[in-house]
């Protein structure tokens, strides 16, 4: 993870598990608390995979983090980072580490993206204040991914151009637009109200070990420990 001044970083995606999902678990539940593995749990069952969120060309670090931020609390678990230009950056101020519980996904090209989404069944909408669709005419897809662009510049022109549709979010005020993390915010609490956690039973079991390991200092030893262990001779077969 590289940083700069101030807490900004360039968030990476986590690393696999060394060893199966559910020997993880067993190895590291015992190190947390009662009240944190309830919460783990909560968290592991409301995250849903049917609204992922796609970010492209955000320049300012604090609107990134936001809206990661947002998709944690949310349940929203993955973010999907357009980085054509140069790697989203965020800030540890704003993400108050909710990057660690996160899946952030990089795309070099607005169509690599677009392409892997519509491989899994998702349609593409892009956040457009001219666009007449509300996001209650959209809610209702089966999956769907809402894409926020740039601060000044907006979607770029090749993501419109790949997108399933627009939607825009009324507004009653004198303002023009939405700050991008005001706008994403109120976007994501639409289009997942009234989903439920919807990963397979294998999603929830990677990931209930990865929240673990994120949850134990020293995670990482505890698991060597134990993969050491379960390589080695029982003693039932020694001498």
């Amino acid at each position: 993870m590289k940083r700069w001044a101030d807490g900004v970083f360039a968030p990476e995606p986590p690393p696999p598990l060394p060893m199966p999902a559910g020997d993880c678990v067993r190895a590291l539940e015992p190190l947390v608390v009662d009240e944190r593995r309830a919460r783990i749990v909560a968290a592991v069952e409301g995250r849903i995979h049917s609204v992922v969120t796609v970010i492209e060309g955000l320049s300012d670090p604090h609107n990134a983090s936001a809206i990661l931020r947002t998709c944690d609390a949310l349940g929203v678990h993955e973010v999907h980072a357009i980085e054509a230009q140069a790697h989203v950056r965020m800030t540890t101020r704003v993400t108050k580490g909710a990057e660690k519980w996160m899946d952030l996904r990089r795309h070099s090209d607005p169509a690599q993206c677009a392409k892997e989404l519509r491989d899994r069944g998702y349609k593409l909408y892009i956040a457009d204040m001219r666009a007449t669709v509300t996001l209650e005419e959209i809610k209702e897809q089966p999956r769907v991914a809402l894409a926020f662009g740039n601060e000044h510049s907006g979607i770029s022109p090749a993501l419109r151009a790949l997108s399933d549709g627009a939607f825009s979010i009324p507004m009653s005020g004198m303002v023009e637009s939405f700050n991008v993390s005001v706008a994403a915010g109120i976007a994501l609490y639409v289009a997942t109200r009234g989903r439920r956690g919807d990963l397979t039973q294998q999603e929830r079991s990677e990931l209930h070990a990865r929240f673990l390991l994120e949850s134990v200092r020293g995670g990482e030893l505890v698991l060597e420990r134990a993969l050491r262990e379960s390589r080695s001779p029982s003693k039932s077969n020694e001498g």
